[in-house]
């Protein structure tokens, strides 16, 4: 699904003449087993509970001129991005997304049996019977106000009295989307704090490894599977999988090592200069770099630029 796409199937969302509901879910775990269970709502809630995120949808996706939607496995140091999954290896705590759709869950959550410590996160379903889009919220601690805190309500203008009960405090931002079985990060910081992102990462740079290795680019594989144990350079690895370069002759690819003026001296090659030699932790960065196809020709200006963020023009 392309952003185009993307934003054709939120408008549905969007649209104040359709009759959606809204389903509040929480997902408890109690760190063995990760249950989900329903929220009972009362009409109003309900409605607010709709329009409040109806509203983020519009306000931050469809209505922001500045989005980029970008695949995971391409994500750069660019703003006002939102990415689409589609790394192989999925993320297990998020499969829950899907499992509200799958299954019609009506067991609710209750005071007296389940545990609000447990709450690991929200998930917000707004929809009808034709099309539903699965919102998900991680929970923190201020997203919880328990009765052993000194909490006051008012009761008049002028007069507040004590609660005697636990509350829940949702804000408007939800930090993963489910439309059409597509997921969409739209908090990155997030899933690389609490949801696994770094075994997924590493367990897809794996596959551009061997893709490195079949284009007999490199002397020898050991620095680059070294460097794979790493986020960081784990996700530069993950970004190159699709990269124009990996089709490159290898003879192409050394003469533009032996020419470009960052290069050439920086990056090393075996004895009879075929292959490429990684011996130094200077020439392992460019490596990477270079498959990224990160070093541009300006035919206007005739200089060489190093650049990150790139759209192919077409």
């Amino acid at each position: 699904m392309n952003q185009e796409e993307l934003m054709q199937a939120l408008a549905y969302y969007v649209d104040e003449q359709r009759v959606l509901a809204a389903v509040l879910y929480f997902v408890l775990y109690d760190g063995q087993q990760r249950i989900i269970k329903r929220v009972d709502l009362d009409g109003v809630a309900q409605q607010s509970l709709r329009t409040r995120y109806v509203g983020s949808i519009r306000e931050t996706l469809i209505q922001n001129d500045q989005l980029h939607l970008m695949p995971l496995s391409a994500a750069d140091e660019r703003r006002n991005a939102i990415y689409r999954y589609d790394l192989q290896q999925p993320i297990d705590s998020l499969e829950v997304m899907r499992d509200v759709l799958q299954n019609n869950i009506r067991e609710q959550f209750r005071f007296d049996r389940d545990n609000l410590s447990d709450l690991e996160g929200f998930i917000i379903v707004i929809g009808d019977e034709a099309h539903r889009i699965v919102l998900y919220k991680k929970n923190y601690p201020v997203n919880i106000l328990q009765r052993d805190r000194f909490l006051l309500v008012p009761v008049s203008n002028t007069r507040f009295v004590p609660s005697g009960q636990d509350a829940i405090v949702l804000d408007k931002k939800f930090d993963f989307m489910l439309v059409e079985n597509e997921l969409f990060v739209i908090k990155l910081a997030t899933l690389e704090r609490s949801f696994g992102y770094e075994a997924a990462i590493i367990g897809q740079a794996q596959q551009t490894i061997e893709l490195i290795q079949n284009s007999d680019l490199l002397a020898d594989m050991q620095p680059l599977l070294e460097l794979a144990t790493q986020l960081t350079n784990a996700k530069k690895l993950v970004k190159v999988r699709l990269s124009p370069v990996l089709q490159v002759p290898t003879v192409n690819v050394i003469n533009f090592i032996r020419n470009h003026p960052k290069l050439t001296g920086r990056i090393h090659f075996n004895a009879d200069e075929t292959q490429i030699s990684l011996d130094t932790g200077v020439s392992k960065k460019l490596f990477l770099k270079l498959l990224n196809d990160d070093y541009l020709f300006s035919q206007l200006t005739e200089l060489q630029y190093d650049t990150i963020a790139k759209d192919e023009v077409t």
